[in-house]
């Protein structure tokens, strides 16, 4: 098929990836064009909710171990605490056994979480290259855009324009692009993020009849596409805050639906120390305000699928929640013992015994049972030396003889003896 010449992403890995995701939206776009409703803000919002109802599977293995990870977090807290201020290896490599059995307990690997997120990222990167670049992957799209990309083509000299080549410098397209072998797609690229002042300046470069009458022919069609509540998705809204200033909408949408998502999948474990606590904290208020920014630099169709796509993970990780909460984490850590001593018993090792599930609740109760017993033993200590003390200065002995120092100690060593 033609549209596949079209300029498309040739990243390494995102590029195939993108391809594929191309042949999606394409499919979405001319199936509402049978509808008689070509749009590609509706073809963004299905295209977006389908993409990630594919991703799903990865998506709730990465909640999922989110969740788990706040159940399970106290006791690697508790770990971390206890190994805090030991850093020779016999105590790292204590620590490391014992943080592979809370996993090993909870069914998890420590790379669980990343895995799935790292799988993410080339089919992320995809998407946006899709949407970014519609006539490189909508056929349909495209052809709107012929008409006017041949009827520039034949202008003798357009190549060299200098006011052309500022037009397209101003959206990263280079002078050498209208030059080589690729030029019209690099003009289709060109025409398609133009906004409506663009248009003008563009028609008024070169004043030909031929492309005017293009123009005029294909961008009613293109706007129509492009249309969503009076915003040009091909456009930013930067550039369409004067004529349009509820394209403010997206960027702040964007922001908030991020800010919304990111707090519901946050580790939130209640407690300070708690391992990519502060990173995510700081993620749950970087991320939103870069949302805003980006969707207010970048088309607004970039802004309409980070907000749909946002709004489909918070649905994603409710049902998620929902899950979470009817499991009962005892019998799953039971069942994951269960697989663990399997593996144990084949290797000819004893099997490990189940400790109970450890709340933020339970380990704050046994820090203070801790630090009780340890001040006890403290106040005792100091209780049996002042003791010793009176008893050495209150001897009839000679003070600092060897007989009221021996005295001293039997009086210590009886006092203790009857404690027991």
């Amino acid at each position: 098929m033609s549209f596949l010449t079209l300029t498309q992403s040739n990243w390494f890995i995102i590029g195939p990836v993108a391809q594929v995701l191309g042949w999606v939206m394409n499919a979405i776009y001319e199936f509402l064009d049978m509808l008689s409703i070509p749009s590609i803000g509706l073809s963004i919002i299905l295209y977006t909710i389908i993409v990630k109802a594919l991703m799903l599977p990865l998506s709730i293995k990465q909640q999922k171990f989110s969740k788990l990870n706040m159940v399970m977090n106290p006791e690697i807290v508790k770990i971390q605490k206890k190994y805090k201020n030991k850093k020779d290896n016999v105590s790292m490599m204590k620590q490391q056994e014992e943080l592979k059995d809370v996993y090993s307990k909870y069914g998890v690997s420590p790379a669980a979480g990343c895995l799935p997120m790292l799988i993410q990222i080339p089919l992320i990167f995809a998407l946006y290259q899709v949407i970014y670049k519609i006539p490189g992957y909508i056929q349909s799209v495209k052809n709107m855009f012929v008409p006017i990309q041949t009827a520039l083509m034949n202008i003798e000299g357009w190549a060299t324009n200098e006011q052309l080549i500022e037009l397209g410098t101003k959206h990263a397209i280079r002078a050498t692009d209208f030059t080589g072998a690729d030029a019209a797609n690099r003009v289709i690229d060109l025409l398609y993020v133009l906004n409506q002042a663009e248009w003008g300046t563009f028609q008024n470069i070169f004043q030909n009849d031929a492309l005017t009458q293009a123009v005029n022919t294909s961008l009613p069609q293109i706007n129509a596409i492009n249309n969503f509540f009076g915003i040009n998705l091909a456009s930013s809204p930067s550039a369409q805050i004067t004529t349009a200033w509820w394209v403010l909408l997206i960027p702040i949408l964007a922001g908030l639906t991020q800010w919304l998502s990111t707090k519901m999948i946050s580790v939130n474990t209640g407690n300070e120390d708690a391992p990519g606590a502060g990173m995510m904290k700081s993620m749950n208020t970087v991320m939103p305000i870069m949302s805003v920014f980006f969707c207010f630099t970048f088309s607004a169709g970039i802004g309409l699928y980070w907000v749909i796509s946002s709004l489909t993970q918070m649905v994603s990780q409710y049902c998620v929640n929902r899950y979470m909460d009817r499991i009962d984490i005892n019998a799953m850590v039971s069942k994951n013992m269960e697989k663990v001593n399997a593996k144990r018993a084949k290797q000819g090792l004893p099997p490990k015994k189940v400790k109970p599930v450890l709340s933020v609740k339970n380990l704050e109760e046994e820090e203070e049972i801790e630090e009780k017993r340890e001040k006890a033993a403290t106040v005792r200590r100091e209780e049996q030396m002042k003791a010793s003390t009176q008893y050495y200065n209150n001897t009839n002995k000679k003070k600092g003889s060897l007989a009221a120092k021996a005295g001293m100690v039997q009086q210590y060593n009886e006092r203790n003896s009857k404690k027991k």
